[in-house]
């Protein structure tokens, strides 16, 4: 019989759907990995979704190997073959029914008339860089509050869930649908007081997840009325933009910073939407005023999250780690997988990083920024520190693991191949030496391409010309 791999949700949290289905799986905590799909960037439309889902649309799961289209019928699906409380969709044939009442009734209501209101406020300007139709907008806001008075004179006219006393997958598609159109600016809590009570609850049921599932809406709710009525002056506005200037993390560094590369690629891989702001240390970005109140410490990365500033390249990803749904194999919850990969964390400071770095500082930075040649007993001396770190990681952590503390990658690799492939900048090549490291970065390397070529791209070019050149002349 074959290993059961976890289930993969594709999908994307400003998806209605793709929330509903998010929420059910952390709810339950099933087990899972969440495949962000780039609708902004056109992804769902690309070859290789087509072939997972030829309706180009989201969500969609993959079951060890059934594929599942249709949020309706992914809810149900979990609901009949994961380990879940009967009150999400009851085997009782009424009670059930009662659900899917509410299920088949949405498409043409909640679903089409919130989503059309806020596609003709929100998502069609916007994409096209024009003014909302007003007319259209004036029309599909009649539909939707006439469907929102049904949900609060019906549905929830007797109850506090939509179909009965407990919640179900029909209030989470519900809630959905009606928190969308607070991007386009309209909040339905304001004008029906059953459907804010209703929300608060689920809400509350749901904690933290709801408020995960919908951090990108609220923080894009917030700020998407400015954008709306400076639309005329974006002419070239799009989704992408309003999504970079609005809600992403904003990563501060440079790929020729070795920790600035683990942390760009940790967010590339796990497609992590982030704003990318290169420091050029090289013109002392790093010390202007302006930098100095984001970091007082002038060093590379810094990170931050809405308002929330976080430096230290090991503390950055330990955060996105905890904060971000990304697979556990990275930052694993279990206490002793997790010291693990503390253990060469805390390692890494005065070994990989230090030796590695003195090592390119000494034979390739000192001498680019002063015009002066490396001293010949620095290099060596930092050249034998470094090789001692090296034939440590070589000896001892991958002694009999491909990675260097697990079966599976983890951030210690990410932050360890960064200082270790910075050696190339110095003229130094590790693999003739340490063929367990080479397999190590080869290894990596092809799991994570293109990340990380695209994330090498510039140091390896350094690295070459610096091969091709002569060596450099050093002060005896």
């Amino acid at each position: 019989m074959g290993l059961k791999m976890p289930l993969k949700l594709y999908g994307n949290l400003l998806s209605q759907p793709s929330r509903a289905v998010f929420m059910l799986l952390k709810a339950n905590q099933i087990p899972h990995e969440f495949k962000f799909v780039d609708m902004a960037k056109g992804e769902h439309l690309s070859e290789e979704y087509e072939k997972l889902n030829p309706l180009k649309k989201v969500p969609v799961i993959e079951d060890n190997g059934f594929i599942l289209r249709e949020s309706v019928a992914i809810l149900r699906y979990l609901c009949r073959e994961k380990n879940v409380p009967d009150h999400w969709y009851p085997k009782d044939n009424k009670q059930q029914a009662k659900v899917d009442e509410y299920l088949e009734w949405q498409h043409l209501d909640t679903r089409l008339n919130c989503s059309m209101y806020f596609q003709h406020k929100f998502l069609i300007p916007l994409i096209k860089g024009e003014p909302p139709n007003e007319k259209k907008v004036a029309e599909f806001e009649r539909r939707m509050k006439t469907t929102l008075g049904l949900i609060e004179n019906v549905w929830l006219e007797n109850t506090p869930y939509l179909t009965g006393n407990q919640i179900t997958i029909a209030d989470l598609l519900g809630v959905c649908e009606i928190e969308q159109p607070r991007i386009a600016g309209y909040d339905a809590r304001a004008e029906y007081p059953k459907i804010a009570a209703w929300m608060e609850k689920v809400c509350q049921d749901l904690d933290p997840y709801y408020n995960e599932a919908h951090r990108i809406l609220n923080k894009m709710a917030m700020k998407s009325q400015l954008f709306l009525r400076q639309i005329p002056i974006f002419s070239r506005l799009n989704l992408t933009l309003f999504i970079t200037m609005t809600v992403l993390l904003k990563l501060y560094g440079s790929l020729l910073s070795q920790p600035s590369r683990a942390v760009e690629l940790f967010l590339s891989i796990n497609k992590i939407p982030y704003q990318s702001i290169l420091i050029n240390v090289l013109k002392e970005d790093h010390k202007s005023d302006k930098f100095l109140k984001l970091n007082p410490f002038n060093k590379i990365p810094v990170i931050d999250d809405d308002g929330f500033v976080l430096k230290e390249s090991v503390a950055i990803l330990r955060y996105l780690c905890r904060e971000r749904d990304v697979p556990a194999h990275w930052y694993p919850k279990d206490s002793k997988q997790q010291a693990k990969i503390d253990e060469y964390l805390e390692w890494h400071h005065l070994n990989t990083r230090l030796n590695c770095f003195s090592f390119f500082q000494i034979k390739y930075l000192a001498p680019l920024i002063t015009g002066n040649p490396a001293d010949a007993s620095k290099v060596k001396e930092c050249e034998e520190k470094m090789k001692t770190t090296l034939s440590l990681i070589e000896n001892v952590w991958l002694r009999d693991k491909p990675y260097l503390v697990a079966n599976t990658i983890t951030i210690a690799d990410l932050l360890g191949v960064c200082e270790v492939e910075q050696l190339g900048m110095g003229g130094y090549d590790d693999r003739p030496e340490y063929p367990k490291i080479s397999a190590w970065l080869d290894r990596i390397r092809q799991e994570f391409n293109p990340h990380y070529d695209e994330a090498h791209k510039l140091l390896n070019r350094i690295a070459a010309r610096v091969k091709s050149l002569k060596h450099r002349t050093v002060k005896p």
